[in-house]
C-alpha cells in the first residue's frame, strides 16, 4: 500500500494544480496489452470475461456468463477471480443468489473481492458480497428496512462501500456507517481510497446531482466547474483527489472531465473536435483516466497525464490490442479495458518509475520512502536486489530523476 506524505497531503490547491496541470515536463506512455481469451463452453459458444477491478499486484475481478448446461442451467451471471498472471477463477456462488447470479466489482491487494449478488423473485435486489482467498464469502446485511446492500469498492484496509437503504454506506470491521443525504435524494458511494477517503454521488443527473467526498465522518459537496448544473464522479485517490465530471441537464448532455483538487473542480482538456467527455479514475500518482467524443467522433478512451491529455490508443504498442472502456486503473499505470478483458501496462525500460506515470520525481521517492529499511518492503524499490531498501536504491532512482521515458 502507497503512504502518501503529509507534504503531499497538505499541498494548497494552488500548487497541487499547477503540478497536476504541467509544470514538470510532460511524458507518453506506451502500453502494452495482454488479453484474456474467452472461456470456451462445450456447445454453446464461448463466454468472454468482462473486467472490473484491479489491484496494485495485476490481479483482476469481473464476471462472465455461464455455459449451458455444464456449468448452470440456471444461473446467468458468475463472479471471478484472476490472480496476477493466471486465468480466471469462478468464485463461489453465494447462497441465496437468485437466477441472474453474481458479479464481482473490486479487489484490493490482499485478493479479497467485493460485489454483489442478485437477489429476490424477480432479481430486484442487489446484495453485497465479501469473496476471501480461503473460498469463504459473506454477505453483506442491509440496512433495516431495505433489502439492497451492493458492494463497489473495498481499500487495502479491508474498508468496504456500496450502497444501501438509498444511502451510500461504509462498512468497516463489520460497522455499516451510513452516509447521509445533504437534501439531494438518494445517492451511493463508489470508491474508497487506501487513504480512507469515499467518493459518490447524491441526488439525479438531469436535475440536482452532487459528487461528494466523505472521510471520518467529514462530508463534503463538491461543485461543478462554473457553467454546469451537476456534478458527478466515479474515482478518488489518496490525496483526496476526484474525478468525475460536470455536465448539463438538458438533451443533448455535455460533459466536461473535471478533476476536484482541495475540493475545487479543475476543468481538464479533450483533444481537438471532443466536445463533450468524463474523467473516470484516478491514481495516487495523478495519473487520470476517461473518455470524449464529438461530432462524428465515437466516444474513445483518453489518459491526463501532467495534466496533458492523449488519446489512449495512440500510445498502445504497435501489435497489440486496442483499449476499450478503461474499467479500473491502479497505483502502479496498469489499466484493465474491455475486449477480454485487457490489461494494459506502462512500456518502460526504467525500472525506477514506480507509479507508472512515465517520470520518476516525488510520487516514486514517496513509494521508496514507505520501504525504507522496513522488512515489509515493496520489492519493487529493492533496486540492487539486496533484501533491503537502503541509500543505494535511493541513489538508484535520484540518478533518474524526471528521466523522460
Amino acid at each position: 500500500m502507497r503512504t502518501i506524505s503529509a507534504p503531499h497531503a497538505a499541498f494548497p490547491v494552488a500548487v497541487a494544480a499547477a503540478l497536476l496541470l504541467g509544470t514538470r515536463s510532460a511524458a507518453q506512455c506506451q502500453y502494452s496489452v495482454v488479453q484474456w481469451s474467452p472461456w470456451v463452453c462445450d456447445w454453446d459458444g464461448n463466454r468472454i470475461y468482462t473486467g472490473t477491478g484491479l489491484n496494485d499486484l495485476g490481479a483482476w475481478c469481473g464476471y462472465r456468463s455461464a455455459c449451458f448446461p455444464e456449468e448452470s442451467q440456471v444461473l446467468t451471471w458468475l463472479p471471478v477471480y484472476c490472480p496476477p498472471g493466471g486465468m480466471p477463477q469462478v468464485l463461489p456462488m453465494p447462497a441465496g443468489a437468485s437466477a441472474l447470479g453474481a458479479k464481482a466489482n473490486a479487489v484490493n491487494n490482499d485478493g479479497v473481492v467485493v460485489g454483489f449478488m442478485y437477489a429476490g423473485a424477480s432479481s430486484q435486489y442487489f446484495v453485497g458480497v465479501i469473496w476471501r482467498q480461503d473460498g469463504s464469502y459473506e454477505v453483506i446485511p442491509s440496512v433495516p428496512g431495505d433489502n439492497n446492500s451492493f458492494a463497489s469498492d473495498i481499500n487495502d484496509s479491508g474498508v468496504i462501500v456500496g450502497y444501501s437503504g438509498g444511502l451510500p454506506y461504509v462498512l468497516e470491521d463489520g460497522l455499516m456507517t451510513s452516509i447521509k443525504s445533504p437534501g439531494l435524494g438518494g445517492g451511493y458511494a463508489w470508491r474508497i481510497a487506501n487513504s480512507g477517503d469515499v467518493m459518490g454521488v447524491f441526488g439525479n443527473l438531469n436535475f440536482n446531482a452532487r459528487a461528494f467526498r466523505w472521510k471520518d465522518g467529514k462530508f463534503v459537496i463538491l461543485e461543478p466547474v462554473i457553467g454546469y448544473p451537476v456534478s458527478s464522479a466515479s474515482g478518488v485517490n489518496s490525496l483526496g483527489w476526484v474525478a468525475g465530471q460536470s455536465r448539463t441537464t438538458t438533451s443533448p448532455v455535455v460533459q466536461r472531465p473535471t478533476v476536484w483538487i482541495d475540493d475545487q473542480p479543475i476543468e481538464l482538456p479533450m483533444p481537438p473536435g471532443y466536445t463533450t467527455g468524463a474523467a473516470a479514475h484516478i491514481n495516487d500518482a495523478g495519473v487520470i483516466t476517461g473518455s470524449a467524443s464529438g461530432p462524428g467522433l465515437s466516444s474513445t478512451p483518453l489518459i491526463w497525464i501532467d495534466g496533458l491529455v492523449y488519446k489512449l490508443n495512440d500510445l498502445i504498442v504497435p501489435g497489440s490490442p486496442q483499449a476499450g472502456t478503461i474499467a479500473a486503473l491502479n497505483d502502479i499505470g496498469q489499466m484493465i479495458s474491455g475486449g477480454g478483458p485487457r490489461l494494459l501496462t506502462p512500456v518502460s525500460a526504467v525500472t525506477t518509475d514506480l507509479t507508472g506515470d512515465c517520470s520518476v520525481d516525488g510520487d516514486d521517492l514517496g513509494v521508496l520512502l514507505a520501504s525504507w529499511g522496513s522488512p515489509d518492503f515493496d520489492p519493487r524499490c529493492d533496486f540492487n536486489g539486496d533484501g533491503i531498501v537502503d541509500g543505494f536504491d535511493l541513489g538508484t532512482l535520484l540518478g533518474e530523476w524526471a528521466l523522460i521515458k
